[in-house]
């Protein structure tokens, strides 16, 4: 089972056992991210991406802070004086991938990925996996940057700039995912990757998967390619209705996906046939949907989905290869026991469905 992406204060109290006076937010003044893994453990969870922890009132999103967009506060374009034309000037202005990969100090960034990792196992302690972050191309951090708007029209309008732009942050992304792939090797590692970003909504893709096929997907293979080439299995977060642009990901190196955001029209029985690139099933992470059935439904109804999805899993692949867990961030307005309900009934559940296999 997966967890670490918990925004809910009541289940994590609840889970861990533990009270913190400022419900889990991170402060200057306490751990709050030992006592959710503690929390984690304790309902018996495999496998973690790292752990997302409740926010403060003032960094939640506001209407009075710029356009939300999944949580994020994002610059309107008369905020940032950003038009599709000045976002050229800047990318124009970017070092150059070589000069990127001058730069980037290799021996510091292994260090410091070194150390990071050990630590986060360590705080995982034997029975819970703390699965590495592999560095992609950004694409929704460009909406902070530019504004959402302006990006996207410099995207179709000036596909050079954007061109340019990916090969900017597919360097950085590559020299990271070098370190990675080195520190897999010479610290035994376990050779599994999260990563993503942000392309979909409900509908789609933000711009039309040709132009992503042209501007962006041969920038992340590229990006990807130190990890592909000692084995590592890379997991994407998938939010939006993103099947138009599963064929693209797995080409540049995906093997799994985590999330399917059911709701948008994702079909999580669809993924649990599919292959990756090497022949072998897809890696799935989910599809207990947070914002209908952990939010609004009850236990029993919680439940029931947690069979579905095992269920599912079985018939597509024997279970292989499947890992229970939610589609995106679990809120705080869902009731704590739904929460304990997905993961009690996922280990029981999970263990009858195998025994059969």
């Amino acid at each position: 089972m997966w967890g670490g992406w918990c925004e809910n204060p009541a289940f994590l109290e609840k889970a861990s056992g533990i009270h913190l006076k400022y419900d889990f937010t991170m402060n200057e003044w306490e751990n709050p991210m030992r006592a959710a893994l503690q929390a984690f453990r304790n309902v018996n969870v495999d496998v973690t991406t790292g752990i997302q922890l409740p926010k403060p009132p003032e960094m939640t999103s506001s209407p009075n802070h710029g356009i939300a967009y999944m949580g994020w506060e994002v610059s309107t374009t008369e905020e940032r004086g950003y038009t599709p034309e000045k976002a050229v000037k800047y990318i124009e202005a970017l070092p150059s991938p070589e000069d990127v990969r001058a730069d980037f100090d290799f021996e510091r960034q292994y260090t410091m990925y070194v150390n990071k990792m050990k630590r986060a196992q360590d705080e995982c302690g034997e029975d819970m996996l703390w699965m590495s972050w592999a560095s992609p191309v950004t694409f929704d951090g460009n909406f902070r940057l530019f504004g959402y708007k302006p990006f996207m029209i410099m995207c179709v309008r000036y596909s050079d700039a954007a061109k340019r732009l990916n090969a900017y942050y597919a360097e950085q992304a590559r020299c990271m995912n070098e370190v990675i792939a080195q520190a897999m090797r010479e610290e035994d590692l376990p050779r599994f990757c999260f990563s993503g970003t942000d392309i979909c909504y409900s509908h789609g893709p933000m711009v039309s998967p040709k132009v992503l096929d042209e501007i962006y997907f041969p920038h992340l293979k590229r990006a990807f390619e130190p990890l592909k080439s000692i084995g590592v299995k890379i997991i994407w977060h998938s939010d939006g209705y993103i099947t138009p642009i599963i064929q693209s990901l797995m080409h540049a190196g995906v093997d799994g996906f985590q999330g399917f955001q059911e709701k948008y029209g994702v079909d999580f029985a669809s993924f649990t046939k599919m292959k990756a690139q090497n022949g072998k099933p897809l890696l799935l992470i989910g599809s207990i949907q947070v914002s209908t059935t952990l939010a609004y439904g009850t236990v029993e109804s919680v439940r029931k989905d947690v069979e579905r999805c095992i269920d599912l899993a079985m018939e597509g692949r024997g279970g292989l290869g499947y890992v229970l867990g939610t589609d995106t961030n679990i809120s705080p307005d869902v009731p704590p026991e739904n929460v304990f309900a997905m993961y009690e009934h996922g280990q029981t559940y999970g263990r009858k469905a195998t025994s059969h296999r």
